[in-house]
């Protein structure tokens, strides 16, 4: 097939399934053929979006950012299953990157992670609270280049985007960064219309219907099946789904070790999924036989509960874990003949319930509950379950489960304190591990733990005046250390305060009069950083236990040792 007809059929989708969504009212004065261009490069951008991050074409082109100033970002979208942010650059022209290009394109990049909005547009300026919180939450970060070129680019090229790769991930592997050229995109031209069009089949066994099969319908599916859902249509599939924004990382791990290592408990510690759909046909049989094992079509399928249950199968099928022995509860629902707000309505109530997550199993700690009633009899108010709420007018302090966390993290010493920046579930998921020993071990003094908090609190109100009177990177550099600078600073006053037997005010009063202390300790972070990390993600670097400690012993003696 010739490059001209390649490109032909591309431009064909995108402007039937791509512009007609494409916002271009910033560019409306353009001239007409200029005006189609930058459409198509839009365009082009939004399917890139929808084939990464399998969405719906309307949705992927309100990811696209491309513009005047845009820093080389044509577009950045968030996959929340697989914690994953895409970011776009895309060329609608038939040769290939040059070096130029790319440096572009790394160089707003690297503007993103450092939090540095200066160079860029009012759309990325507009969405940088959700694209900052989006790169906190992640755990992947995936660069794509995207051009109507059949040929790879050249080895100088591809040495820009290597070194940059391989600088963002000196601390750790966070970014990868793909080329994506005219085979590629050829290849997946349909994307919108397979996002949109989602009918499948499914195998059910020991199926059963309170009235009419083409209604609802319930039974049990292999693992393999929804894995394969998962791998075709991706986040597509939930795109109804109102929970799927609170979907975690850790879930899916504790998800996915059932799935690897008792997967024949899987049916049993899971709670299935709940499926909508347009229509509901068997095939083959007008009537078919309840109790056995049949073939259903259905049309416009959408996950609306359990997409942490799919997602994990869709990775485990990924690595290429069996399936053979595992199976999963569905209800199918159709939405046919039914009031409008109907699939709405199911969503909502299906999702009413919480998952349980890793944090529930604290709850099997009895020591927790113990916690909670002494500090309840003292005046203050500890919630460890899901659900608790605050109370800062009948106690004299109130605090959760993940603040005492932190807090006890930070006062337990640097390895902790990353760990649980880094992912905290890691510190609950094993309530008999040694991490949750070492936090929350049996002879916990329960003023430790307050006083801990009212360290965190306190440190975090002084602290966040040096992050909001920073500005882009070394911003983004304090941000990232808090916890170690937390650290620090306990340490520091434990050298001469014994912590359960402080009050409050001893705290309050220990960290005023050492404001100055504090403000040093950021900025020696800070400095420290960029001496050894200064071309690298600051977001890796404070994951990584052993270089913040190497960095923590540095700001000890530069810091801590000058103040004596």
């Amino acid at each position: 097939m010739t490059v001209t007809l390649q490109v032909n059929q591309i431009q064909d989708r995108l402007e039937k399934d791509f512009v007609p969504y494409i916002d271009t009212s910033d560019i409306q004065h353009h001239s007409r053929m200029n005006l189609e261009k930058q459409q198509l490069t839009r365009a082009l951008a939004a399917m890139c979006i929808a084939v990464h991050s399998h969405i719906p074409a309307q949705e992927a082109a309100a990811c696209v950012t491309d513009g005047a100033n845009d820093d080389g970002i044509d577009a950045i979208s968030y996959s929340n299953i697989t914690k994953t942010v895409y970011i776009i650059q895309s060329k609608y022209q038939e040769h290939t990157p040059s070096p130029t290009d790319v440096e572009k394109f790394t160089r707003g990049i690297r503007h993103l992670l450092d939090g540095n909005y200066d160079f860029m547009n009012r759309k990325l300026q507009s969405r940088r609270e959700e694209i900052d919180e989006n790169l906190n939450d992640c755990d992947h970060i995936v660069a794509v280049f995207c051009y109507l070129s059949p040929d790879a680019p050249a080895e100088e090229t591809l040495d820009v985007s290597t070194k940059f790769t391989n600088d963002i991930n000196a601390s750790g592997n966070i970014l990868e960064f793909q080329y994506m050229k005219l085979n590629d995109i050829h290849a997946e031209r349909r994307i919108a219309q397979t996002m949109e069009n989602a009918e499948v089949d499914l195998q059910v066994e020991k199926w059963l219907t309170p009235g009419d099969y083409k209604k609802e319908i319930m039974g049990i599916v292999t693992g393999n099946q929804i894995a394969e859902l998962y791998t075709r249509f991706g986040d597509a599939l939930f795109d109804n789904n109102i929970r799927k924004v609170i979907q975690n990382s850790e879930t899916n791990n504790l998800i996915l070790d059932t799935i690897r290592n008792t997967p024949t408990s899987f049916w049993a510690y899971n709670n299935g999924i709940t499926i909508l759909a347009n229509t509901i046909n068997c095939i083959g049989k007008p009537r078919p036989s309840l109790s056995g094992s049949e073939r259903f079509k259905l049309s416009s399928v959408s996950i609306v509960n359990g997409a942490q249950t799919s997602g994990a199968l869709g990775r485990a099928l990924g690595e290429g874990i069996p399936l053979d022995d595992i199976y999963v509860t569905v209800r199918i629902i159709s939405t046919e003949d039914q009031e409008e707000d109907f699939g709405q309505n199911v969503t909502r109530f299906t999702n009413t319930q919480n998952t349980i997550g890793v944090r529930e199993f604290v709850a099997l700690d009895p020591n927790q509950e113990y916690w909670h009633q002494t500090l309840r009899d003292a005046g203050y108010l500890y919630t460890y379950k899901t659900g608790g709420q605050p109370d800062n007018e009948d106690f004299r302090l109130s605090f959760g489960l993940e603040e005492a966390t932190r807090a006890l993290a930070c006062l337990s010493g640097i390895e902790d304190a990353t760990r649980t920046k880094s992912k905290i579930s890691q510190m609950w998921s094993n309530i008999e591990g040694e991490r949750y020993k070492r936090l929350f071990p049996e002879e916990l003094n329960v003023m430790t733990m307050v006083n801990a908090v009212i360290f965190w609190r306190s440190f975090n109100d002084l602290y966040s005046q040096f992050i909001s009177s920073s500005e882009g990177k070394r911003k983004k550099v304090l941000q990232e250390g808090t916890y170690a600078c937390c650290t620090l600073a306990m340490e520091k006053f434990g050298y001469d305060h014994v912590l359960p037997d402080v009050e409050r005010q001893d705290i309050e009063d220990w960290l005023e009069s050492n404001a100055r202390l504090i403000e040093q300790l950021a900025s020696a972070c800070f400095d420290q950083h960029e001496a050894v990390n200064g071309s690298g993600y600051a977001g890796s670097f404070f994951k990584n236990s052993d270089k913040v400690s190497n960095l923590a012993d540095t700001l000890r003696q530069t810091v801590l040792h000058q103040s004596w």
